[in-house]
Formats: C-alpha cells, sequence, structure tokens
C-alpha cells in the first residue's frame, strides 16, 4: 500500500480518537479527583462506611455519607462541593458562596449534622465522636473557618496506621452491625451532590469511536 493510501487510511480515525480523547478529558479528570479524594477521606480511618442508613431511635432512618474508625473516636463526615470564597459561622443560618461577581447563599451544612450525631449517640451511648464537613471543591475561606469543617487539602495523601483502642472496635462493629446500605432507588435523593460533565461528551464520543471503526472497516474490506 502506498504512503499515500496509509495516511488515508489513518488519518481520519486518528483525528477522530483525538477529539474522542478530549471529549473525555473532563469525565477522566473528574474521576480522578473523585477516586483521589475518596482515597483521602478513608485515610482518615482506619475503617470506614459509606452511604449507609442508621435508625434515628424515633421511627425513622439517617443518611450517612461517610462514618470513619479513627483513634480518637468515631467520626461522621459529610461532603460539599462548593468552588470560590466562603464566609461562613458556626451559628450563622446562611452562609455564602462567592465565585467571581456572582454570590449565592446556602443553609449551614453543621446544623445538618447535630440530628446525625444524636442518630449516632442513640446506638453509641459513650462512645467518643466527631462530626466534620468537608468542603472538596477549590475554595477558600477569607475570613475564618468553622472548627468542624475541613477543606480537600488538608486531608492526608496516605493512611497513617493508628492504635484504636479496643472499646472504640467494639463500637465499630456494633456500627457495622446495625447500618445498612443505602437504597439508590429508594434513597437515592439522599445522595449528595457529585459533579460529573454532560452525558453527551460519553455519547458523542462513542459516535465519533464508531465512526472510526466503521471507516477504518470500510477502507480495509478490500484488503
Amino acid at each position: 500500500m502506498a504512503f499515500e493510501q496509509w495516511i488515508l487510511l489513518v488519518l481520519p480515525p486518528l483525528i477522530l480518537l483525538a477529539l474522542s480523547l478530549w471529549l473525555l478529558w473532563p469525565w477522566l479528570r473528574c474521576w480522578y479527583r473523585r477516586r483521589d479524594l475518596e482515597k483521602r477521606i478513608a485515610a482518615l480511618g482506619e475503617r470506614h462506611l459509606r452511604d449507609v442508613m442508621l435508625e434515628d431511635g424515633m421511627g425513622g432512618h439517617s443518611y450517612f455519607e461517610w462514618l470513619l474508625l479513627t483513634g480518637d473516636g468515631i467520626c461522621l463526615l459529610n461532603t460539599s462541593q462548593r468552588d470560590g470564597n466562603i464566609f461562613a459561622g458556626e451559628r450563622m443560618e446562611n452562609w455564602a458562596q462567592v465565585v467571581g461577581s456572582r454570590s449565592r447563599l446556602f443553609a449551614n451544612p453543621l446544623f445538618a449534622l447535630e440530628p446525625l450525631t444524636a442518630s449516632l449517640r442513640y446506638h453509641l451511648p459513650g462512645t467518643p465522636l466527631q462530626a466534620v464537613v468537608l468542603f472538596s471543591g477549590r475554595c477558600c475561606f477569607p475570613k475564618g473557618r468553622p472548627e468542624a469543617v475541613l477543606t480537600r487539602d488538608e486531608l492526608p495523601a496516605k493512611f497513617e496506621l493508628r492504635n484504636i483502642p479496643l472499646t472504640l472496635q467494639r463500637a465499630w462493629e456494633q456500627l457495622q452491625d446495625k447500618a445498612r446500605p443505602l437504597d439508590p432507588r429508594a434513597e437515592g435523593h439522599l445522595l449528595p451532590y457529585r459533579e460529573a460533565p454532560g452525558s453527551w461528551r460519553l455519547w458523542l464520543t462513542l459516535v465519533l469511536l464508531l465512526l472510526a471503526s466503521f471507516w477504518l472497516g470500510w477502507r480495509l474490506w478490500p484488503l
């Protein structure tokens, strides 16, 4: 096959492949950031539970995004995906998010920790508990950050071995026995917002890859 024919055969699929990678890049970047965040959160404790439900002691159930077994107790952690400058106060009813020239108010996420902490105390009376909100986006707190708030940069890169007291290990085992996985069909509305690019990118990538395959098949068929 002549060089010009090879160029005609290979160049269009390569262009389509390059476009596919360009379309997929936001998905790959988002997937990597999410996996990295999950690993960093898990590194806070020796063991963890994620997206589980517990009875709240009042006839209902509470949703827990993350539960972690640490050397200081059991840690309840919720995430908040927000970028920009965050203006917050521990007892303020609403916090403010400023991105560029735009600002918006949102409910104080620390208040949501209080009923969840009460549910944990119902199951594990006397067990040391912690409750924090992790802001996982690209954000900062220019006027100060409440003590129960963490940012992504504060998370450890890997787990550090800790000495877990026997009493905490037994409390964790009780928690594991009582917790159940969240049912995504009936309770999926409880899941937090998780950043993801538009699905149109995936569909368009699939179309481009199919076109590249058809092109190669059509050009190679006579061979």
